[in-house]
């Protein structure tokens, strides 16, 4: 069969394996939504129904396209939660879609297909492409907007970069704090090589930066009405920043990171945060942004040894073998045989480990012109989680690039073009991927922790740490787990704590 006929089986087998999943779920479940074990998911849809509704978002402080991408098809399925849902799974079609395309615009047909067929099967883009998060979204325009400036790098036309710009725009309207990288953007083309046949390579940096902007501005100003203002960046960036910067705990809610899931417990209960643990306020959001910005560094400045650790756990937990679909698994398949279940979440890891590790001897061996982006693009999520908040999930808009490097590695080392000695014996290559596995190896301690583990954790960290309210409310979950013998004395010896301390 010729190679344009595998492309076609390929993809419309992914695109089954999109859609299947809802159908089933449709059918057995009323309403058809994925309870996905956290609130971002149902955020969204709830927004979208207010807009509906009310013709306002009431969770405005989020970017708003990904909640009006939601509404329109509410609107087109008479309310229906299916309608929306196979948009999603659609859109992260189109995703891999666009992998192919940019993989095959670089290296060629068989790296495409390769590629096609890694994004096609990776779990967690099949888990985002049947909830409501506007990852999957967002991922389409990313993925869409590169492939608009790897043409402008061949071709130097400059309407691949006001493509890419628009694309960009959209992709910073649906997920907060991506125009930020526009910057570094520009710094790429900058000192690309494409500068050099470039006759005014400065009209053409504004020429990407404008039609960035514009498309930001013009979509604010735009859903205002339905916004309630109009706003560059999303209050959420803002509020993440602040999230980050509390003393006590992390905020990064991967399943197992005992730490990082207290402190959306804490905020949940509303208790009290002792005096100068955390600079989260109502009064805080009365001021504008720069008036925030300047709290944080100062609030920061009187302790940033402990902001320093915090920041480097946020940085491990982004890089770590934990994803949102291993919280759904361990979480639903909790009465499930646990050697299924672990070896469920095993394999998810290791097809994450393998993915990251392709993908860094495929940055290696490549010379392509994106190889500089996807870098920036690298370092900018790096910096962002470690000023704001972190986990696992905010990588996700890396991986379709890091799948497309690993399939062309892949697709290299199958047709014996390239040398393994020169590539796994590169010093930067095998540096940062002994730091990663190493982490990989550390985090994947958290994994392997059952529901009922991570409950007793919660509630005696907890305690530890001086919020008794929320270990009181945690202890009132405990008919959801299975204990063991030894887990029901140490929740024992917390309940009596908590009764001795009772006000």
């Amino acid at each position: 069969m010729e190679r344009k006929g595998w492309m076609v089986i390929i993809l419309l087998g992914i695109l089954l394996i999109r859609v299947l999943p809802l159908l089933l779920i449709q059918s057995v479940r009323a309403g058809g939504v994925v309870t996905t074990i956290e609130a971002d998911p149902l955020l969204y849809l709830g927004g979208a129904r207010a807009i509906l509704a009310t013709g306002t978002n009431p969770f405005n402080f989020f970017p708003p396209l990904n909640f009006l991408f939601i509404a329109a098809f509410l609107y087109l399925g008479s309310g229906s939660t299916l309608a929306p849902l196979l948009a999603m799974a659609v859109v992260g079609w189109l995703v891999v879609v666009g992998i192919y395309l940019l993989a095959r615009t670089l290296f060629g047909e068989k790296t495409a297909l390769s590629a096609a067929l890694i994004a096609g099967s990776y779990p967690n883009f099949i888990f985002y492409g049947i909830s409501f998060y506007s990852e999957t979204l967002t991922l389409l325009w990313i993925v869409l907007s590169f492939l608009m400036l790897v043409r402008y790098f061949q071709t130097s036309r400059n309407y691949y970069l006001i493509l890419g710009g628009v694309l960009w725009g959209l992709a910073s309207q649906t997920r907060g704090g991506l125009h930020y990288f526009s910057l570094c953007i520009i710094l790429a083309l900058a000192v690309s090589p494409l500068r050099q046949r470039v006759k005014f390579p400065f009209i053409s940096l504004a020429t990407f930066l404008f039609s960035t902007y514009l498309t930001i501005s013009a979509i604010g100003l735009i859903v205002s009405p339905v916004q309630g203002e109009f706003s560059l960046n999303s209050k959420s960036g803002i509020g993440s920043l602040v999230h980050g910067a509390n003393r006590i705990t992390t905020s990064c809610p991967d399943y197992g990171d005992i730490k990082g899931n207290i402190f959306y417990a804490i905020n949940r209960c509303r208790e009290q945060w002792p005096e100068g643990s955390q600079l989260y306020s109502e009064d805080l959001w009365k001021l504008g942004t720069g008036e925030i910005f300047l709290k944080v560094v100062s609030f920061v400045a009187h302790d940033p040894l402990t902001y320093l650790k915090n920041s480097l756990r946020k940085l491990s937990c982004l890089w770590s073998p934990n994803q949102t679909v291993i919280k759904y698994v361990k979480v639903t398949l909790r009465h499930t045989p646990r050697f299924l279940v672990e070896g469920i979440c095993g394999g998810i890891s290791l097809w994450y480990v393998v993915v990251i590790c392709g993908g860094l001897w495929g940055m290696t061996m490549a010379g392509d012109p994106f190889r500089r982006i996807f870098i920036f693009f690298i370092l900018f999520y790096c910096v962002m989680v470690f000023l704001s908040v972190g986990n696992s999930k905010l990588r996700l808009p890396l991986m379709p690039f890091f799948i497309m490097y690993c399939a062309y590695f892949v697709t290299q080392v199958a047709t014996g073009k390239v040398s393994l000695k020169k590539v796994f014996f590169n010093t930067w290559t095998m540096g940062i991927m002994v730091v990663f596995l190493g982490n990989s190896i550390y985090k994947y301690g958290e994994i392997v922790l059952s529901p009922a583990e991570v409950q007793v954790r919660s509630i005696e960290l907890c305690i530890q740490s001086g919020f008794p309210h929320t270990a009181r409310a945690l202890c009132k979950d405990n008919h959801y787990y299975d204990f063991t013998e030894a887990q029901r004395a140490r929740l024992k010896e917390t309940e009596t704590r908590l009764e001795r301390n009772a006000p």
